[in-house]
């Protein structure tokens, strides 16, 4: 079997399978979505925990979101992607474990950043970083909106989002359940727990979930949460970085 390997060229991951080189963004995502074909999907399965092969149902799911996104120039969310293939959540775990975003989407060659968006990402580019201010709290939030400091985080800044992301009325218990949920995973793991784990944890389904937080996952609750693909808990930013925050 052909060696597959990630390597660090100028700043950008790269993807080698069947003698083809992919270039990766810094969340392990592809690059161009327009550099995506099968052998690249082939070839990733193994790292996303599929090790027998993609089967038929497999590629229903990376053809339904590769449609999507070339229809609507957007990464369908996970509520629609499920929709389309008549998949309970389950299902759709049992199909991709590593995740919505982070298996189904990445064999698709998709990565989303703002709104839903999927353009051609460069992981030499840096997000541009602006300012939310709320009274007299100000938060630094990303290009895409996600805030760059989860330790800046509070539930006023919960608030605001969700109203920014028309969840309408205040939020329920609900919403803070799932929302504490994901912040108290982050802080004792370090990881964002899937959609999968997130739903099992707070015992709800998808469509429960789609209700509650219409914009999607990454994009509703994950956002509202102050967290991010690329968010680091304070004991994992270095020393020198965290000197120079002082």
């Amino acid at each position: 079997m052909e060696s597959k390997k990630c390597t660090q060229e100028a700043d950008m991951q790269t993807f080698k399978t069947k003698n083809k080189i992919y270039t990766l963004d810094d969340d392990g995502s592809l690059a161009n979505p327009s550099q995506w074909d099968e052998d690249f999907a082939e070839g990733m399965a193994p790292q996303l925990g599929i090790p027998g092969g993609l089967t038929s149902s497999h590629w229903n799911v990376l053809k339904s979101i590769r449609a999507a996104y070339l229809e609507t120039g957007s990464c369908p969310i996970v509520y629609n992607t499920c929709h389309v293939n008549k998949l309970s959540l389950r299902e759709l775990e049992r199909l991709f474990p590593a995740g919505y975003l982070r298996g189904a989407c990445k064999l698709a060659g998709m990565s989303f950043k703002a709104a839903g968006i999927c353009t051609p990402l460069h992981g030499t580019l840096k997000s541009k970083v602006r300012r939310v201010t709320l009274d007299k709290r100000v938060y630094r939030v990303n290009v895409q909106g996600f805030l760059i400091d989860p330790g800046e985080w509070d539930e006023d800044y919960a608030s605001f989002k969700a109203r920014e992301l028309q969840i309408p009325g205040p939020l329920s218990e609900k919403h803070w359940q799932i929302i504490r949920y994901l912040r108290s995973e982050f802080e004792n793991k370090g990881e964002i727990p899937t959609v999968y784990e997130t739903c099992t944890a707070v015992g709800i389904d998808i469509g429960e979930l789609a209700e509650l937080f219409p914009s999607g996952y990454h994009r509703g609750v994950v956002k509202i949460a102050g967290l991010s693909l690329s968010a680091k808990t304070s004991r994992e930013v270095p020393a020198e970085a965290a000197s120079s925050m002082t």
